[in-house]
């Protein structure tokens, strides 16, 4: 909205992704070849180049005060390449973004490892958008991509996240204010229309949409063309979506000079800032976001819908009544019991279901079963888990967690409310680890579990 009049409201998110994310490309690729020339003596760099990931990525990227998702990939590791990833983030961090997010891994093996093992770095990689410089290195990362992106891997993703964020978006609630971006309905949903519209891509052999726009809008296109929605309801998404955009960003520039910097929670305070730059009063923006929010939250259950759909089309045996069974908190222990756990997105609906519904001795059962797994959408369902103990989590979290490729998993060990010192402690004191999965063990010790759930 950005001071103008309440009308404006839900009309020019989506632009403005756009606008937003050709400004960033052209900052990212002008100061990458500046210090590309000062570095290497020729703009060219060769073995490196860099990539967006991320909603810039995504063609997603917001006004106000956002992030920088930023992917620097190297051949291989050499002294001048550290000394260019150093000059360049010093430079990114000039230019006024919340974070400067750069990996500090980007080698080849790197790649592959996330690529293998992990579901969130791993679409850290799969979501990048090609850049600047070395044309080789580019078609390198895209071989690795298709080596691993698989059908498979996309049914696991969207199957974890709903089922993490489900839980996620209840931790991310302060004080009664949702969370613009991690509630449902909030931004943070459009997420699983891109996804879908990837997974149906792959399964259907289409190629992706090459149009410079967000992938939430191509996802929802796609919806809207293969008759998932109506018209009327295409119009009122994409106004639902151009309004939360639009909100998220004016909440960031509001919040950019105060100790709420990168924070988006609708409270008072958020919503009086609100109308001092042009937004109705307080009671009118709230009734303006619950409305657009249950949009995006049907929306949501939608592809969601059409995910599982998908998953029992390919799988067969009576597989859709399975993993709805599997997941829903209302179905009772004996039955859950019954539901052959081996296919991983089973047995992680399964774990989910036992957590959601408190059945503690079956989820102590799957959580011992499943003790060495390597599966990450295994072993991140059982440490979101609050019925998850403080042995697991220690025994989780000082060890194989630890090992590279499973990072993100220590940011969920230290968000869960049984978590001990000890565990936190080893992670938040661990040299050998990213500051990105130290720092929310350090926010826990610090601060308490509440402080660590809202930490971005």
């Amino acid at each position: 909205m950005n001071g103008t009049a309440p009308i404006s409201l839900g009309k020019n998110g989506l632009q403005l992704c756009v606008e937003e994310t050709r400004a960033f490309d052209r900052l990212i690729r002008n100061s990458y070849e500046q210090i590309g020339l000062d570095i290497y003596g020729v703009k060219h760099t060769p073995g490196v180049a860099v990539f967006a990931y991320g909603s810039p990525g995504r063609r997603e990227l917001i006004g106000g005060d956002s992030d920088a998702d930023i992917f620097l990939v190297e051949k291989e590791r050499t002294e001048r390449s550290k000394e260019f990833r150093k000059r360049l983030k010093e430079k990114w961090e000039t230019f006024g973004f919340s974070k400067v997010d750069l990996p500090t891994w980007g080698t080849y093996s790197d790649i592959e490892t996330y690529l293998e093992k992990s579901l969130v770095e791993g679409n850290q990689v799969l979501e990048t958008r090609f850049l600047i410089r070395d044309n080789l290195v580019a078609q390198d990362v895209l071989e690795r991509k298709k080596k691993f992106d698989s059908i498979e891997r996309g049914l696991e993703n969207i199957v974890f996240n709903r089922l993490y964020f489900n839980q996620y978006f209840r931790q991310r609630i302060r004080n009664g204010a949702l969370n613009i971006k991690y509630c449902h309905g909030g931004s943070r949903d459009f997420l699983f229309v891109y996804w879908h519209d990837k997974l149906d891509r792959m399964i259907k052999k289409d190629p992706d949409d090459p149009s410079y726009i967000p992938r939430v809008e191509s996802g929802l296109n796609r919806l809207f063309s293969q008759g998932k929605i109506s018209e009327k309801e295409l119009g009122n998404l994409t106004e639902a979506i151009n309004f939360l955009i639009e909100l998220r960003s004016d909440v960031l520039s509001s919040n950019k000079f105060t100790s709420e910097r990168g924070l988006t929670f609708l409270d008072d305070s958020t919503l009086e800032r609100l109308h001092s730059i042009g937004y109705p009063d307080s009671e009118t923006t709230q009734s303006y976001f619950w409305e657009y929010r249950m949009r995006i939250e049907n929306l949501s259950r939608l592809v969601w819908d059409e995910t599982i759909k998908k998953a029992g089309i390919l799988r067969g045996n009576f597989w859709e009544e399975r993993f709805r069974k599997a997941y829903i908190a209302e179905i009772c222990e004996g039955i859950r019991k019954q539901i052959p756990s081996d296919d991983p997105l089973l047995s992680t609906a399964i774990i989910w279901g036992a957590s959601e519904s408190g059945q503690k001795e079956l989820f102590d059962f799957l959580a011992s079963k499943y003790r060495e797994t390597e599966n990450w959408s295994v072993l991140g369902s059982i440490v979101c888990s609050p019925l998850c103990n403080e042995g697991l989590l220690h025994h989780f979290g000082t060890n194989q967690l630890k090992e590279k490729g499973y990072g993100y998993l220590l940011r969920v060990v230290s968000r869960n409310k049984n978590v001990s010192k000890e565990t936190l402690k080893s992670i938040a004191e661990d040299p050998k680890l990213e500051k990105r999965y130290t720092e929310v063990a350090q926010v826990a010790l610090a601060k308490g579990n509440e402080e660590a759930n809202n930490q971005i």
